[in-house]
């Protein structure tokens, strides 16, 4: 099936764990980051979280959330489910049937007749759509329209880094119907149970329906075991720099670890962040080999082409009166 491809990946022998998120913590997510780190007592799995209906994903860039949601969408296409991956801002300007391969399309039809299966879709990033303009109030529409009055029978997920998200839209557009809103009997809740082979969540009160949550950091064991899987013959070496140089902060997220591998790699030592930065910028300007670009710039035009854009990039006055408190 087709996929989005993103840099923020994870390798796939690493269990990620979320958090629940409080109305609070959604509207501030860097004190939501902090607690994450006190302890992982709360945390739970993605066996836990498919028990919802109804999941906004709130984490920070190169966290995994498009990662995470696209190989939870394999896996469960794999078992024969219907699980669809729609990127927020294409589904703006398009219908879900529009987005779907002509094998998914088959599959979502053949849900819409079944009248019992549960069918997930993941709604990739809702920052990303704000970026390009798009409403998500429209994207939400063409969903509900697709559905055609199924969503009783939906698990929808949304994904975000920390920016304000309307929510009330999401329950807007895509409520869940108030008989499945309430406790569901035993019969129902062992017909989950059996679908998932999974155990109640830790709370014991039964799956909760809406639910706001972030993905936990990597710990110091996934650190590891993503080194490894980065192709690291010295993985302890490395852990033991980044604690040295009190980094852990910066080893936390998939994507960070993942250049911080490759600079262990070339360097043999963790360099210091403006090298850092500047090698990681250096990659990207890198011309494409496949499809082989039409005319290819020297490194210092392509530096300068990138320093005039980011100067002209406009600033979100929010996030810059952020900064500036900060420091």
């Amino acid at each position: 099936m087709p996929q989005r491809t993103d840099s923020s990946v994870t390798p796939p022998a690493i269990q990620r764990s979320f958090r629940d998120l409080s109305d609070i913590e959604v509207a501030d997510i860097e004190r939501a980051s902090i607690l994450a780190r006190i302890g992982w007592r709360s945390s739970f799995g993605w066996d836990e979280l498919l028990l919802s209906q109804r999941v906004i994903m709130v984490s920070e860039a190169g966290a995994g959330k498009t990662y995470e949601c696209q190989t939870q969408q394999a896996r469960l296409w794999s078992a024969g489910e219907p699980a669809f991956f729609l990127e927020l801002a294409t589904l703006s300007g398009s219908s879900v049937r529009d987005m779907l391969s002509h094998e998914e399309e088959l599959r979502f039809d053949a849900w819409l007749r079944s009248q019992s299966e549960t069918a997930t879709f993941f709604l990739d990033s809702y920052d990303e759509l704000k970026l390009t303009l798009g409403s998500f109030e429209q994207a939400l529409k063409r969903l509900n329209k697709a559905l055609a009055g199924q969503l009783s029978r939906s698990r929808i997920i949304v994904t975000t880094r920390p920016v304000p998200i309307d929510r009330e839209l999401f329950r807007e557009h895509l409520p869940i119907p108030l008989s499945r809103e309430a406790t569901p009997t035993a019969e129902a809740f062992a017909d989950m149970m059996m679908e998932r082979n999974q155990n109640k969540p830790s709370d014991g009160n039964g799956p909760k329906p809406w639910r706001n949550v972030s993905l936990m950091p990597l710990s110091a064991e996934q650190m590891r075991e993503f080194a490894v899987l980065q192709g690291l013959t010295d993985p302890d070496a490395l852990l033991a720099d980044i604690r040295e140089r009190d980094a852990q902060e910066f080893a936390e997220r998939p994507q960070d670890l993942i250049e911080l591998c490759s600079d262990w790699r070339e360097h043999h030592r963790i360099r210091s962040h403006r090298e850092q930065v500047e090698s990681n910028v250096a990659t990207k300007l890198k011309p494409r080999t496949e499809p082989k670009e039409r005319v290819e710039l020297s490194h210092e035009v392509a530096i300068e082409g990138a320093s005039r854009l980011a100067l002209a990039a406009p600033v979100d006055p929010e996030a810059h009166l952020a900064t500036l408190r900060r420091r």
